[in-house]
């Protein structure tokens, strides 16, 4: 439980150290990029800035495993390592000297213009591109890159938005919310009010987001997103769960090492049952 928290983080650190590197994944919610991003919060909580040396190592590998055709999707490839940067940068983790995912916008283009697209969903369709292109609008230089990009994408919602499988229509959602508080982008409310009429009066939402599946860490990333999109959970409800988070049994702990279903999201839940990082990062996945 809680009061075990610092003893379960060593435990996670340990366990992250010797593995983070050998990681194969340079995503964010399974690889490289998520676990940098728990040892950038970690080195803020333990004031030691030999986690966020190790967390820059692990970001400078995972630049050295990407190239030109790497996979762009969301949960291992480019959408995600890029919207996991800007959320280092504007969290005042990473302060670049030059723009880290300047390189990776030509791979983005080709991904939403030009090449097949899976599907509607984050992690491995069209609005996890939309979730890479909404975090470079805020960069001059790829601004006008990503504002073709992302009305491509609308306009794909809006042509095929009566045929959008149940399965997608959340992450299409939370597209369209994001992007409606966009400058130049508030028509999307329009195609998000048609959303809401016509799916997702019947939609159940309690078992939406359904990309997290059902662990602890997913769960309590439901339940945050569901406050936060569709005001149907308590915020309490959150809070209640960080204080039963189980303590880490080593005999069944992840075999992962990322985010959703690993150390590093066990780790940054407990940061945040003890009220050493916020939730947002729960919106990277």
């Amino acid at each position: 439980m809680i009061e075990n928290n610092d003893q379960n983080l060593r435990q996670i650190v340990d366990m992250l150290l010797l593995n983070g590197t050998l990681t194969e994944c340079p995503g964010l919610v399974h690889g490289k990029t998520g676990i940098a991003v728990f040892f950038f919060h970690y080195a803020r909580y333990t004031d030691n800035m030999l986690f966020s040396d190790y967390a820059i190592d692990l970001i400078g590998e995972m630049q050295n495993q990407i190239h030109a055709y790497s996979s762009a999707d969301y949960e291992k490839g480019i959408a995600g390592i890029g919207v996991g940067i800007d959320y280092l940068v504007q969290n005042n983790f990473l302060v670049p000297e030059e723009d880290l995912c300047e390189d990776f916008d030509e791979r983005m283009v080709r991904a939403v213009m030009y090449e097949p697209w899976l599907d509607f969903s984050q992690y491995d369709g069209l609005t996890g591109f939309g979730r890479y292109w909404i975090s470079r609008l805020r960069y001059p230089t790829p601004s006008v890159k990503a504002q073709e990009c992302l009305w491509h994408i609308v306009g794909l919602i809006k042509e095929r938005l009566p045929d959008i499988p149940e399965k997608e229509q959340t992450d299409v959602y939370c597209l369209l919310y994001n992007l409606q508080q966009m400058p130049g982008f508030e028509m999307c409310a329009k195609l998000l009010k048609q959303l809401q009429n016509r799916d997702l009066q019947s939609m159940d939402v309690s078992r939406s987001f359904s990309r997290l599946g059902d662990s602890f860490v997913g769960n309590v990333a439901r339940m945050y997103q569901r406050n936060r999109y569709f005001g149907d959970a308590i915020q309490d409800e959150t809070d209640n769960a960080l204080k039963q988070i189980p303590d880490l049994d080593m005999e069944t702990a992840p075999t992962n090492t990322g985010l959703l279903i690993g150390y590093a999201g066990e780790g940054l839940l407990r940061l945040a049952a003890l009220k050493q990082a916020d939730f947002s990062w729960i919106n990277l996945l």
